[in-house]
C-alpha cells in the first residue's frame, strides 16, 4: 500500500462507492443520447456537466464513446456539453481521437477498428481542419494495427502500436515449455503511404520474467501490454507496458533499454507516493517531468486511481512525487484511462473505463468534471484548442413552422440568419450543436446563413420550400 495520506478508510471509501453508484444510477434515469432533427443520423451520447468553474484551458472537450448509449465514434464537445462536432462508426470503434500536428498544421487523428479473435486489428486516421481524410493506413509486415497509440513525430512520421504472438517457454512464470506469449511491438511508420521505417519488439529487450501477473499463463500470455509511445524531449521514445507496471526509456536508433521506471528492475528508487501498477499513457515532459495514469487495478491494488505527476533525478536515479490527483467520489479505472498536462499548467485526466473527465488547476482543485453515460467509456479523454472549417454546407430542416440548423464541425459559428423568400428576416444566437429558428406565416422558402462572432457570412443552407 502507498503511504497513509493515499489511502482511504474503508466506511469512506464505502460510502463514496455508495455515493458513485447513487449518481449512475440518476444518470440512467435521464436522457443518455442526443438527437438532433437537422442530422437524424448522428446520435452521439450525453455528456453531462457535473462541475465547471474559471479557470480552465481553453480548448474542447475529445472523447471517443466505445459503448453505451448512442453511437461509437469521435465526438468534440464544448465546455457545457453541446456537441461540436460528431463522427459515428458502424461496426467498429474509435480511440486515442485528439490533436495533432502534421507538417504544422493541426490535425484530427484516431485508431479505428474492431477486436479480432481477442486481438484489436484496425486503422489509424489522419483528417484536416475540413474533415476531410488525409490518411488511413495500419501496420506494415501483416500485424494487426492495435488500438493503443498513434503519435505524429516532429519529422512526420507515425510511431504506432502492435502485437505479435510468438511461442516461449513460460516456465519461468509458471507455464509450459512451449507456451505462447503476447509480446508489444512499435513501429515507426511513413505518412500518408504506412511504409515501415523502424520497429521495436520488446520479447527483444524485456525479459518475459518482468511480468507483474502472477496468474498461470493461459493460451496466449500477455506480458507486456504496451499501451503508449511517446517521442520523449531527447528524441528517444518512452514505451509503457501495463504488466510490468512500468516505463521504460528506449534507444529511438538501437532499440536499447536505457532506463526502467517502475516494475521489479526499476533503476530509480521510487519515492514516497510514487509506485504505480496497471498504468497507462507515460509521458515525459520538460525539467525531468513524467505523468502517468495510475490504474491501480485489475486486479485492484489500491484503493482508487490517480493522475500522477513525478519529477525523475536522473542523475541519483531517484523518482518523487510532485502531485496525485484523484478524482471524487473515488473511482477505479480497471482498463484504459489517461493524463494530459496542459500548456497552462492544468492536468486534464480520463479515467478509462470509468466515465468521467475532468481538468485540475496547479492547486489541484477541480474546474472542470463531466461524464458519459452509464455503461460508456473512452479509452482517453482529452482537452485541446480547435478550429474546424467543414467543406461542406450548413444543413436544415424544416419540421411544422420552425427551421432547425446545425453545421457539424463547424467552430466559428456564433449566430444564424434566417432567410426566407429571398429577404433575411432574423438572426438567432446558436443555441449548441442545433438551434431552432421560428418561420414566419408567410415564408415559401427559407434558408439559413451561418454567421461568425463579427456578424460575417460562413456558408448558407440549401433552400427549403416550406409547405
Amino acid at each position: 500500500m502507498r503511504g497513509a495520506g493515499f489511502v482511504l478508510a474503508a466506511p469512506t471509501l464505502r460510502a463514496a462507492a455508495g455515493q458513485l453508484e447513487a449518481s449512475l444510477a440518476r444518470a440512467a434515469t435521464g436522457a443518455t443520447v442526443r438527437r438532433y432533427v437537422s442530422r437524424p443520423d448522428l446520435r452521439p451520447p450525453v455528456l453531462t456537466v457535473l462541475q465547471r468553474r474559471h479557470g480552465s484551458s481553453p480548448g474542447y472537450v475529445f472523447v471517443a464513446p466505445t459503448s453505451g448509449p448512442g453511437q461509437p465514434g469521435a465526438m468534440i464537445a464544448e465546455d457545457a456539453g453541446n456537441v461540436v462536432w460528431f463522427h459515428p462508426v458502424v461496426h467498429k470503434v474509435v480511440t486515442d481521437f485528439k490533436v495533432q500536428r502534421l507538417h504544422g498544421e493541426p490535425v484530427l487523428t484516431w485508431w479505428e477498428g474492431k477486436s479480432v479473435h481477442g486481438l484489436s486489428d484496425g486503422e489509424w486516421v489522419v483528417v484536416d481542419a475540413a474533415y476531410g481524410e488525409l490518411a488511413r493506413f495500419s501496420t506494415a509486415r501483416g500485424l494487426r494495427g492495435d488500438l493503443h497509440e498513434f503519435q505524429i513525430t516532429p519529422w512526420n512520421t507515425a510511431f504506432v502500436t502492435s502485437k505479435e504472438v510468438r511461442r516461449w517457454d513460460l516456465r519461468p512464470v509458471g507455464g509450459g515449455p512451449h507456451g505462447h506469449v503476447v509480446g508489444g511491438v512499435v513501429q515507426e511508420l511513413a505518412l500518408p503511404s504506412g511504409r515501415l521505417l523502424w520497429e521495436w519488439h520488446s520479447l527483444d529487450h524485456v525479459a518475459v520474467s518482468e511480468t507483474e501477473i502472477t496468474a498461470k499463463p493461459g493460451p496466449r500470455f500477455d506480458y507486456f501490454h504496451l499501451n503508449s509511445i511517446q517521442v520523449a524531449p531527447d528524441g528517444h521514445l518512452i514505451v509503457s507496458a501495463r504488466n510490468t507496471w512500468a516505463a521504460y526509456k528506449i534507444d529511438r536508433h538501437t532499440g536499447r533499454v536505457l532506463w526502467r521506471l517502475g516494475g521489479k528492475r526499476s533503476d530509480f528508487e521510487l519515492g514516497r507516493g510514487v509506485r504505480f501498477e496497471w498504468q497507462h499513457d507515460v509521458r515525459e515532459h520538460a525539467n525531468g517531468v513524467i505523468s502517468v495514469f495510475d490504474n491501480a487495478a485489475a486486479p485492484q491494488e489500491e484503493p482508487q486511481s490517480r493522475a500522477l505527476l513525478l519529477r525523475l533525478d536522473t542523475r541519483r536515479k531517484r523518482a518523487s512525487l510532485l502531485h496525485a490527483y484523484t478524482h471524487r467520489p473515488p473511482v477505479i479505472a480497471r482498463y484504459l484511462g489517461n493524463t494530459q498536462l496542459l500548456a497552462n499548467g492544468n492536468v486534464f485526466v480520463g479515467w478509462g473505463g470509468s466515465p468521467f473527465m475532468t481538468e485540475f488547476d496547479h492547486a489541484g482543485d477541480v474546474i472542470f468534471d463531466a461524464r458519459l453515460p452509464h455503461g460508456a467509456e473512452s479509452y482517453r479523454a482529452f482537452r485541446f484548442p480547435w478550429t474546424g472549417r467543414p467543406a461542406g454546407r450548413p444543413a436544415a430542416v424544416v419540421r411544422g413552422r420552425t427551421l432547425h440548423a446545425s453545421w457539424n464541425g463547424a467552430t466559428a459559428v456564433a449566430s444564424w440568419q434566417l432567410r426566407e423568400n429571398g429577404r433575411p428576416t432574423r438572426t438567432m444566437r446558436r443555441t449548441g450543436f442545433e438551434t431552432a429558428l421560428p418561420l414566419t406565416t408567410s415564408a415559401a422558402r427559407a434558408e439559413v446563413v451561418a454567421l461568425d462572432a463579427s456578424g460575417a457570412p460562413l456558408g448558407t443552407s440549401a433552400s427549403l420550400r416550406i409547405d
